[in-house]
């Protein structure tokens, strides 16, 4: 049996460990990039649709689940009309951010075939690094046919995803191999078709999960690649088909929608009741947070690292020993300052001045390419450790001393000229 004082040693050893591991953690995340929490950025952006259930006129939809339960004595079909002092018949856009349980709705295709096309785009109102998109459906099936898309300028848009009724139409509609099952990918900038979100069921409240970092190559320590492609202000849903029931399809695909039965064609529209886009600022791994000015209607980082900008993205002046480099997961590429030994806070970087090893850093090590400008005191040279003409810098006085250089005062009589050793090393 163990004395208690092996339990006590025991004890002791095992706290020691553990303290050692909480240090190497602690060290680990001090090394690290800084991220912002990713939020939900829908909430706060600006939303518009191309077509709206009701915006023309009052209009009649029923619910598609109640149409495949079978008959009933009193089917729920509803009115909406955009138009109408009573907010219950309103189904607009912004109900689709809001959080309330309330939903967006189209008009259904008893007003024509056009609506299977309907297009709704999310301006964030600055550019966000995007980890996800989440669509939820209200009272119909999730769309069928669709594309989303992201923009920087709000002109030109680029594919995240696409999605189709059936693997076969990713093929014959936008001409890309469809991936089976779950969404994966094997490249950071992949862009998949899938049908796995395009089913029919659940015929009401279901979901769309459109993830872009997770899964990908590098979304532990995310590539330039990576960045670049999850970089968007502007989010495009382009709603292209709406799904129908199979026994319904080859009606609605050969007839006239004038000829069709309304007790069928109204059941058919898009209804959205949540869009969320979780993301962050860009801050280059140099900012922990990034809070929302409701002045400005945007968010700005909070930067450290000794970097500056709107998103951190290059050094504060005075720290330009080495060149600016974003932070990673792994990695935080904290801004040095340059050594002017205290005679200037401006200074440049010199790739030059860094591979002949010119510069002298803070710890007295010739590593970095910072170049010191608008030296005072009578100094000049790279780190300011050395002095203008006429000035001359005695033994006992180091780089870093108030006023270092003095005058060289030469006689004029016994001089041949006004100038003398500057410094000594």
């Amino acid at each position: 049996m163990q004395t208690i004082y092996q339990l006590i040693m025991a004890q002791r050893t095992s706290l020691a460990v553990f303290l050692t591991l909480m240090l190497i953690g602690y060290t680990q995340a001090q090394q690290r990039g800084l991220f912002p929490a990713v939020l939900n950025l829908a909430s706060n952006a600006i939303i518009t649709a191309n077509a709206t259930c009701g915006e023309n006129g009052p209009e009649m939809f029923c619910k598609l689940v109640e149409h495949v339960h079978g008959p009933v004595r009193h089917p729920q079909c509803r009115t909406c009309d955009q138009n109408s002092p009573d907010k219950n018949l309103h189904y607009p856009i912004a109900h689709a951010i809001n959080g309330k349980r309330t939903w967006w709705q189209s008009p259904s295709i008893k007003n024509g075939v056009q609506y299977h096309y309907v297009t709704i785009t999310l301006d964030l109102q600055q550019v966000f690094q995007i980890a996800y998109v989440i669509i939820k459906a209200a009272n119909s099936p999730r769309p069928g046919n669709w594309i989303l898309e992201r923009s920087l300028d709000g002109i030109s848009y680029k594919p995240w995803q696409y999605y189709a009724i059936t693997d076969s139409e990713c093929l014959t509609r936008y001409n890309i191999i469809p991936r089976p099952g779950i969404p994966s990918y094997t490249k950071d900038d992949e862009v998949i078709c899938t049908s796995h979100y395009s089913r029919i069921h659940p015929l009401e409240n279901g979901e769309i999960h459109a993830s872009l970092i997770n899964g990908r190559p590098s979304a532990e320590d995310p590539s330039p690649t990576l960045l670049e492609f999850t970089s968007a202000r502007f989010i495009r849903l382009r709603l292209q088909r709406i799904r129908t029931l199979n026994a319904d399809l080859m009606m609605l695909a050969y007839s006239d929608p004038n000829d069709s039965d309304p007790i069928v064609t109204r059941r058919y529209f898009y209804s959205i009741k949540d869009i969320s886009v979780g993301g962050m600022c860009i801050c280059y791994g140099h900012a922990r947070a990034c809070p929302w000015d409701s002045k400005t209607n945007k968010s700005s980082c909070e930067c450290e690292h000794n970097t500056c900008g709107d998103s951190c993205d290059r050094c504060c002046p005075g720290f330009h020993q080495k060149p600016w480099r974003a932070g990673t997961f792994l990695t935080k590429h904290e801004c040095e300052p340059c050594n002017c030994h205290g005679k200037t806070g401006e200074c440049y970087y010199d790739q030059e001045v860094a591979d002949q090893n010119l510069s002298l850093n803070i710890n007295g090590d010739y590593i970095g390419g910072g170049v010191c400008v608008n030296c005072t005191e009578n100094t000049a040279g790279i780190n300011c450790e050395s002095c203008i003409d006429r000035f001359y810098r005695p033994q006992w006085l180091s780089p870093s001393h108030p006023n270092p250089c003095r005058p060289c005062n030469c006689d004029p009589i016994g001089s041949l000229q006004d100038v003398c050793v500057k410094d000594t090393k």
